[in-house]
């Protein structure tokens, strides 16, 4: 019963917990909740090391119980990529064009205070205002306040703004297709994980 607890558990943690907590990731790419999917990272390997009896002394993990802790490495994975690799795979899967006036450019700099040629800028919605928030990948070219640009926005604001153009590029499909393979083999675990335990596991 222990260990079908614990199965639970994991199943729960990796069809429940974590397609929650990709999205918000994305939504908060380069803020706080980096940090705090990084803890959830850590959670999710100290699932891995319950499930497979890793803690326990002197006690190696079975076939099924390894078996079980798997989707615990596959959530970590997903948990710690999401900031960098969800928001290009849901502004492929549901952005819609937009037009956006930039508010304010912030040039990026490093620890030494340098100019990394990146700009981070704030938008809002040329044609009502709305603000859209702090895009992070913006034109290729630096624009200056007071421009209008086309972006890519997700509906309900799940994920920053990414310039269009920047949707166009050449490395855009890989993040996409990183996130893509990722979230798959996270099911694919999950599934094999679950047939593992043989239907009789009712006492």
């Amino acid at each position: 019963m222990r260990d079908k607890g614990r199965l639970a558990a994991t199943m729960f943690w990796s069809l429940v917990a974590v397609p929650i907590a990709v999205p918000l990731a994305s939504h908060g790419f380069g803020t706080e909740w980096v940090a705090i999917v990084v803890l959830l990272a850590i959670i999710s390997g100290s699932m891995v090391l319950a499930s497979g009896h890793f803690w326990d002394y002197g006690s190696r993990p079975t076939p099924r119980e390894f078996l079980t802790a798997v989707p615990g490495l596959t959530a970590s994975a997903l948990l710690v990529s999401a900031p960098w690799l969800a928001p290009w795979a849901l502004h492929d899967l549901a952005g819609q064009p937009a037009l956006a006036r930039v508010i304010e450019a912030e040039p990026a700099v490093d620890s030494k205070d340098d100019d990394t040629g990146r700009t981070h800028y704030r938008l809002a919605d040329a044609a009502t205002e709305r603000g859209l928030g702090w895009m992070r990948f913006g034109p290729r070219t630096r624009v200056p306040v007071g421009a209008v640009i086309a972006v890519s926005v997700i509906p309900g604001d799940w994920a920053p703004p990414i310039a269009t153009e920047r949707l166009n590029d050449a490395d855009a499909d890989p993040l996409v297709t990183a996130f893509a393979a990722l979230a798959t083999v996270h099911l694919l675990t999950c599934a094999t994980a679950a047939a593992a335990w043989p239907r009789e596991i009712q006492s």
